[in-house]
């Protein structure tokens, strides 16, 4: 054996050794007392800071006016009342335009009726109908009871032409679209952004499938776990299915690995048979693996990784129209995956057959290279975790 090559079997020993200290608690995402902790290297939600300092300017820029201006304090609120009024309306307006167009598809995507498309076109949110009537007693008020048209006529320059000129212009220019406001559009949790559809489809698709009791055998993951344990005569940890959700999307075809050698693959638990979508009798089934923990003893699972991500990765390696977008916001997409997905679980009541491990599941080694953490260990990590967990809850 030459030298270079026991060099080589030395550093990725002592690689070994040194990411077998790593607390693997901590490569996962946990959700403890209903609030979720990450880890540094995996994005979390956005807090509120933007929206508090956008109100914090929002009142310095007002008190600096008020506080120099020479004009009244009504004359003042008049006209950041009439400034809220116009945004409202030139926002109204351009909803208006959009409708010119939306009214040659009437038929095709708001089933033929025109109060369809004005609920569609002109929907606020509350607080913004309520700012505006707010703006528009006071605004009445001033009319009322003052010459509100004894304003410098530059006001009226200003707010009738100038600032509608601008907006629009703006608008046309696509003034607000940026990597940004699309990762903070993904992060409203509408339901319509790519990772909240992968989580839709994968539960009502699969996970609702295989949990519940459904299909020709009509029992749910718990019993067909049992009559596993039956026939092969061991035990499961827990009876849950673990969903593996790698930050790095890689997913590799069985868990069993040159990078896990502490776990290994065993057979798989019953077959559920179904009638989904025109396919006759589609054959549902889990696999079972068994990790080997301290001491050689035998740790029994059944686990797999969130098959939607590998379709995923598919789809931003292809070079495909939008393939750089995805890959731009992957980060932002699994994350709504990983919270959606929660929510359905524990929304529908199978949260007590799933557990979601959203974890780093990569890292460099001196080399530069690429190298992956034992899924197994993250597994036992987790099995820890929940075992903790149940013992606090007695």
């Amino acid at each position: 054996m030459g030298e270079s090559t026991i060099k080589s079997s030395v550093s990725q020993t002592a690689i070994m050794r040194e990411k077998s200290k790593v607390n693997l608690k901590a490569l996962c995402v946990s959700n403890r007392k209903n609030k979720f902790y990450y880890p540094k290297s995996i994005p979390k939600e956005r807090g509120p800071a933007a929206n508090y300092v956008s109100v914090c300017l929002s009142f310095l820029f007002f008190s600096i006016d008020f506080f120099t201006s020479e004009l009244t304090t009504t004359k003042i609120i008049y006209l950041y009342t009439s400034g809220v009024l116009l945004s409202v309306f030139l926002q109204l307006l351009h909803r208006l335009i959009l409708m010119i167009e939306e009214y040659h598809h009437l038929a095709s995507r708001y089933e033929n009726s025109f109060m369809v498309l004005i609920k569609y076109s002109l929907y606020f949110w509350p607080r913004v109908w309520m700012a505006t009537f707010l703006c528009f007693i006071y605004w009445t008020f001033y009319i009322c009871t003052h010459n509100s048209l004894n304003i410098n006529a530059n006001f009226w320059r200003l707010a009738l032409f100038l600032t509608p000129t601008v907006y629009f212009i703006g608008i046309n220019l696509h003034l607000y679209a940026c990597s940004l406001t699309d990762s903070l559009w993904i992060e409203e949790n509408n339901g319509l952004d790519y990772g909240s559809g992968m989580a839709y489809s994968f539960f009502h698709g699969y996970l609702n499938l295989v949990l519940k009791k459904t299909g020709m055998e009509d029992k749910n993951l718990k019993e067909l776990m049992q009559d596993y344990e039956d026939k092969n005569k061991v035990k499961f940890a827990i009876y849950k299915l673990f969903i593996l959700i790698p930050k790095s999307l890689t997913c590799f075809v069985s868990l069993k690995n040159e990078y896990s050698p502490s776990i290994d693959e065993s057979s798989s638990l019953p077959e559920k048979t179904i009638t989904v979508a025109g396919v006759q009798n589609r054959v549902y089934k889990n696999a079972v693996y068994k990790i080997i923990a301290d001491k050689n003893r035998k740790t029994y699972v059944s686990a797999e990784y969130a098959t939607p991500l590998k379709t995923f990765k598919d789809v931003f390696e292809k070079n495909g129209d939008h393939s750089e977008f995805y890959k731009k916001h992957k980060k932002d997409i699994i994350l709504q995956f990983y919270l959606t997905l929660k929510t359905v679980l524990e929304s529908n009541g199978l949260s007590e057959f799933c557990e979601l491990i959203y974890f780093e599941d990569s890292y460099q080694d001196e080399d530069g290279q690429t190298r992956y953490y034992d899924v197994g260990k993250v597994i036992l990590a987790r099995l820890k975790e929940l075992k903790r967990n149940r013992e606090k809850n007695y």
